[in-house]
């Protein structure tokens, strides 16, 4: 195991989180020119605000999902891209989709699965979902950063971000079928500043924008089509900015909260109106905190002494719920508006926290990775808790080095991306694939 571990660090660098790696230094003060256009060399990718590659590559039409792609598609060469072809997107196979990602199997125990990237490429766990329930995902193979879809017959050229791997925050889809990425640039000891990029593909092409904000956590995008993000400024109280605005009018904001640590994350939601609320682990007394700006301005309020990891949900009546770790003990808790915050123990786990989402319906969906990177999902579907643990049994690689993430489409049901580290058949190289999971009936 450490001689693949060593193999994997020596040849397929992942970078997954911030804190897979050494805390980063002190990057200073907020800039005080919120649209300031100084991204630092990172690599190549396009000044801000200009088009970042060439127009859309394909037809949009939203169709049935395709189920796959034909039988020949099937995954490329370990450590190659297999599959992209210069700057017009990927090689579609039969059902229109990306000619790597092989057919969703049967429905197993509820359960349905298939890969999209294959042995070789490196994915990241964030995805998004359509209003149709199709997936967009990215990928970063070769220096370049692009994003894939599972919706048939629609490509997207080349990001234009060219350079070391990314921290990628997330991908999201607007109302009107934009797409839009954010990231933070991976950055050295004696760095001034570090930038929030935010890409936009729309009327056939990608828009870049930067702004300050440091270490970026979180991106969800309202009905307005408006983005909103959070951020942990790094410096000497970790301030959390929040990003919000039109996304060729982004505002960078103060909040007045202020976290333990750069490195731990700030959980963002949306509620109807799109007013913010963001979960996260303040200055000593640590614990649990949960905060909204629906007032007017930002107010926050303790949910728990003890915990780590703090992921955060809305329900379609907007009462928020906050998943963490206490221990080795998976809790969540719910706010009344009259009885205030109520916390249950969902179990003893030892794995880390990748996602919560609450359905329609109130349905509780958790997302964890266990300690040899395999995805579990539970919920509480039933009334009680039901786990369930996706795809093969794993090499036995911790969470630092895979990545998972849960999105519910608009039926209520869970969809999951995963990126695993698999041995490549002929040299034994740990090599990364990411493998997609839906539930079924």
């Amino acid at each position: 195991m450490l001689a693949a571990v060593a193999g994997l660090v020596a040849c397929e660098p992942i970078v997954l989180s911030p804190w897979a790696i050494a805390k980063p230094p002190d990057a200073g003060a907020v800039d005080a020119d919120p649209d300031a256009d100084d991204a630092g060399a990172d690599g190549g990718e396009p000044t801000p605000d200009e088009d970042a590659g060439a127009p859309d590559a394909g037809a949009d039409d939203g169709g049935d999902d395709a189920g796959g792609s034909d039988d020949d598609g099937g995954p490329g060469d370990a450590g190659d891209a297999g599959g992209v072809v210069g700057n017009d997107g990927p090689v579609l196979g039969d059902g229109g989709v990306d000619a790597r990602m092989t057919g969703w199997s049967g429905c197993d125990a509820g359960w349905q699965q298939r890969t999209v990237l294959p042995a070789g490429t490196k994915g990241y766990g964030s995805f998004a979902l359509d209003a149709d329930g199709d997936a967009y995902f990215i990928e970063h193979t070769d220096d370049i950063l692009r994003v894939g879809t599972t919706k048939p017959w629609r490509t997207f050229p080349r990001t234009g971000w060219l350079g070391p791997q990314p921290y990628v925050v997330g991908v999201r889809v607007g109302p009107t079928g934009e797409v839009h990425v954010a990231l933070s640039p991976r950055y050295l000891e004696g760095d001034t500043d570090v930038p929030v990029h935010f890409l936009r593909y729309t009327e056939g092409r990608w828009v870049h924008t930067v702004k300050p904000g440091g270490l970026l956590w979180d991106l969800e995008v309202d009905s307005r089509g408006h983005l909103h993000a959070m951020s942990t400024w790094i410096g000497p109280e970790n301030r959390l900015l929040y990003t919000h605005g039109p996304p060729d009018a982004l505002v960078v904001e103060e909040t007045g909260l202020v976290l333990d640590d750069d490195i731990y994350r700030a959980s963002l939601q949306l509620d109807a109106r799109g007013h913010a609320h963001v979960a996260f682990i303040p200055k000593k007394p640590r614990g649990i905190r949960y905060a909204t700006n629906a007032s007017g301005t930002w107010v926050e309020e303790p949910v728990s002494a003890e915990g780590d990891d703090g992921y955060l949900a809305l329900s379609a009546s907007g009462t928020p719920y906050i998943a963490w770790k206490d221990s080795s003990n998976i809790m969540l808790a719910s706010r009344d508006a009259q009885a205030g915050w109520t916390t249950v123990s969902v179990g003893d786990e030892s794995a880390s926290m990748e996602a919560l989402a609450v359905s329609p319906t109130g349905v509780v969906h958790l997302l964890l990775t266990v300690w040899n990177g395999s995805p579990l999902h539970l919920s509480n579907a039933s009334g009680g808790w039901v786990r369930t643990r996706l795809g093969p049994e794993p090499l036995g690689f911790p969470p630092s080095v895979t990545g998972s993430s849960m999105e519910l489409d608009s039926q209520g049901r869970a969809h999951v991306m995963h990126t695993w580290l698999k041995p490549d058949e002929v040299s034994g190289r740990p090599l990364r694939t990411m493998d997609y999971y839906r539930q079924c009936q």
